[in-house]
């Protein structure tokens, strides 16, 4: 078959990869709109079951992302100051650019043919294909084109959150509550490297509009978030990646292909990055 996947991301390149192993004979295109080093975030995690999902489908990459995880047994709970932790939950951390690069060199062995900053508008570009992928995320050019048939559903949530980075090396998956100024926050942190963690914060839209984030300039925002929690940081700093507070869309579709189209990852249904299995379904 003549296979295009639009987007380059997790979802997409795994798919390029599991399709050319099934069947080499498959001439497969992906096109990706950002750099082939450019990503947003900073780590993702896997479960245990979800990892070995990975192993099962694909042990040659499989390999290669495990030399990459920090793995841990345990979550902890900081709530008021008080560390709770619980065990039995076995998760594992990945830096998403080098889960990236891996799932990229795997295509490019397998012979994938793959075009980074090439931006589409429409799909013109696979006209005659046997199979579209629309792998192009949250803001999915695929989607939005056969909108009438997937009939898709997005809607904003009101909390605000933002990703940043910190050399401070949490041992565990953290959820950590901080009230600070009449406001409440949250952290989601978790480590993704050897010397970094992944350290997300989030809070409700009246705490976000009370700090005046949305007056705020970026070293502002993380002198801010510094000083909320400044008790778990130790001293180390929040790095930044992609500097903007967000608001998480939930996306959703009645159909997930139409004809000879289909959709996966973000681009079919998002998961929130509270429950840590955001790239495992997107996989």
């Amino acid at each position: 078959m003549n296979i295009g996947i639009v987007g380059g991301g997790p979802a997409g390149l795994y798919f390029a990869l599991l399709m050319k192993k099934l069947d080499p004979s498959h001439r497969i295109t992906l096109v990706e709109q950002n750099p082939a080093g450019a990503t947003y975030g900073w780590g993702v995690v896997f479960s245990e079951r979800a990892l070995s999902f990975l192993k099962e489908s694909d042990p040659e990459s499989y390999a290669d992302i495990e030399a990459a995880l920090k793995t841990w047994d345990d979550q902890t709970i900081v709530h008021k100051g008080q560390a709770v932790r619980i065990d039995g939950s076995g998760y594992s951390g990945i830096a998403r650019l080098a889960l990236l690069r891996i799932l990229q060199d795997h295509c490019l062995r397998h012979g994938i043919e793959m075009h980074f900053t090439t931006r589409l508008s429409d799909l013109s570009s696979f006209a005659g294909y046997d199979l579209i992928v629309g792998a192009d995320g949250v803001n999915s050019v695929v989607r939005q084109q056969y909108a009438e048939q997937f009939q898709p559903s997005s809607s904003l949530l009101s909390n605000r959150y933002i990703w940043y980075g910190t050399h401070q090396l949490f041992d565990t998956l953290s959820l950590i509550f901080r009230r600070y100024q009449g406001g409440a926050f949250v952290a989601h942190c978790y480590p993704h490297s050897r010397d970094t963690s992944t350290f997300v914060v989030e809070c409700d839209a009246h705490t976000w509009e009370r700090a005046g984030f949305a007056h705020m300039s970026e070293q502002e925002s993380i002198d801010y978030c510094q000083r909320v929690f400044a008790d778990d940081l130790a001293g180390h700093a929040l790095l930044p990646n992609k500097p903007a507070w967000l608001q998480y869309r939930v996306v959703a579709n009645q159909h997930w292909s139409f004809q000879n189209v289909i959709l996966l990852g973000d681009a079919l249904r998002t998961v929130h990055f509270s429950i840590g299995s955001g790239t495992r379904m997107a996989l």
